[in-house]
């Protein structure tokens, strides 16, 4: 069975709110794209989220934007958080 793999572009209106709300001085930024699976002679598939991954010398943050773009779900805390909660933990990421 084959399974074609759609790739999804990472949204620019994020990566721009990003770099305007966050000092990213100490920290690596790194996106990556949504993914579709879609199973041939079948109306199943499979939906890999956009990902945020931040990190600095003492920790990483992995983000998951699925369709609304204006809440990120943090898998190590099983947490839907705003966006704007998001920014705010991303500025305390990089004063330490």
């Amino acid at each position: 069975m084959k399974a074609p793999i759609e790739e999804l572009i990472f949204p620019e209106s994020i990566k721009t709110k990003l770099k305007m709300k966050v000092s990213c001085g100490n920290l690596k930024v790194e996106y990556i794209n949504k993914y579709i699976i879609k199973f041939n002679k079948t109306n199943l598939s499979i939906m890999e989220p956009h990902k945020i991954i931040i990190s600095n010398n003492k920790a990483t943050l992995i983000g998951l934007l699925y369709e609304d773009i204006e809440k990120i779900y943090l898998p190590r805390e099983k947490d839907i958080i705003s966006f704007t909660k998001y920014i705010s933990i991303l500025n305390t990421m990089n004063k330490n």
